[in-house]
């Protein structure tokens, strides 16, 4: 069998991934690769980070998804430290478009891939779309959950999906590329609280130039320490989805919608020097949060607007309530964040910035 090195050569990246030849380290939700296969045989390798596969628990583990010419062929928990899977085995040479994608967030676990072919097999990247839309958020944007039905439930990677988050929707929909960065229960100035204290270490702005904030290493580094490129990745569209979070820590904590209002334009003009060109979208919802907060997302969106720059707009979507189910910890269903696609893709196409 031949070893295929998963370089942008070779395979497209999608989303934040890194090169470890010759394997791909699949960081972020909604991060993968994709390729078209023509050969005989066609195996894929997975693993996970040291400590994720000695977890007996599978709670925290990397999910990951493998679809073939479309279809699901894979979606599963990485639970051992080398997994293979035959994904074409035949006599007769075979054409296979492949997608390889991480289905949960980047702070619990880190999953890795390889590829091995027959010897006279050839894998070239799938067409990159001309436009990207990069994903900035927390849960909602995981797709926390999505995958299971009971409201009780406690976290679980098995239950994330990032392929059926409004995000990864609204760009199959637009027929963009798709960048995520995302952690479930982070905010602008404190992560989610029950208690009202202030949650600092799930705060997310101080992450976005690493590579990949996480608990976890990839093969001994540490991309926490790794400074991102953000090149690699230009967006047309920057789509910041944060403040959920913030608001049970803001809602009651004097002076705290102040300095949440303060840190979230520092935070748009921080992304807007990674991504001078993009045009963004403040975003607000899915799941409802205090008129207050809502109204100082507006007043830091006007602010970036008159000292920053004029491309910048603001979406509210409509908050969840019940009709289309809950998914588990009451995070959206599938059929909520299929609707807060739809709303938003009519959105952006009146825009006319694509």
């Amino acid at each position: 069998m031949k070893k295929i090195s998963l370089t942008s050569d070779t395979v497209k990246h999608i989303g934040r991934v890194v090169y470890d030849d010759p394997a791909l380290w699949l960081t972020q939700s909604g991060s993968g690769f994709s390729f078209r296969f023509m050969g005989r045989k066609l195996d894929i390798i997975f693993g996970c980070d040291d400590d994720s596969y000695k977890e007996k628990l599978p709670r925290n583990k990397p999910r990951i998804a493998v679809r073939v010419n479309g279809k699901y062929r894979i979606k599963k928990i990485i639970s051992c430290d080398c997994e293979r899977y035959s994904i074409v085995s035949s006599d007769q040479e075979t054409d296979a478009d492949v997608e390889i994608i991480k289905l949960s967030e980047a702070a619990f676990s880190l999953a890795y891939a390889k590829v091995e072919t027959d010897d006279d097999a050839v894998v070239i990247p799938a067409p990159t779309r001309p436009e990207r839309i990069g994903f900035i958020g927390d849960s909602i944007t995981c797709g926390y959950g999505v995958d299971d039905s009971n409201t009780e439930s406690d976290f679980s990677t098995e239950t994330q999906n990032a392929m059926k988050s409004y995000a990864w929707k609204t760009a199959e929909m637009l027929d963009t590329e798709c960048a995520m960065f995302s952690y479930s229960g982070y905010g602008i100035i404190s992560g989610w609280t029950a208690d009202g204290n202030r949650n600092t270490r799930e705060v997310l702005p101080p992450h976005y130039d690493k590579t990949c904030h996480s608990y976890k290493k990839a093969n001994g580094r540490d991309l926490d320490k790794e400074k991102w490129d953000h090149s690699l990745l230009p967006c047309d569209i920057i789509v910041v989805n944060l403040g959920t979070n913030d608001n049970s820590f803001c809602t009651v904590n004097d002076g705290a919608f102040d300095e949440f209002e303060a840190a979230y334009y520092d935070f748009l003009q921080t992304v807007h020097r990674c991504h001078p060109e993009a045009f963004f979208i403040a975003s607000i919802g899915i799941i409802p949060i205090s008129a207050e907060l809502t109204d100082r997302i507006s007043k830091a969106v006007e602010r970036f607007k008159k000292n920053d720059s004029q491309r910048i707009s603001e979406f509210r979507f409509t908050g969840q309530n019940g009709d289309l189910g809950y998914g588990s910890n009451w995070h959206p269903s599938e059929d909520t964040h299929e609707y807060a696609a739809e709303e938003f893709v009519e959105y952006i196409r009146s825009l006319g910035i694509l």
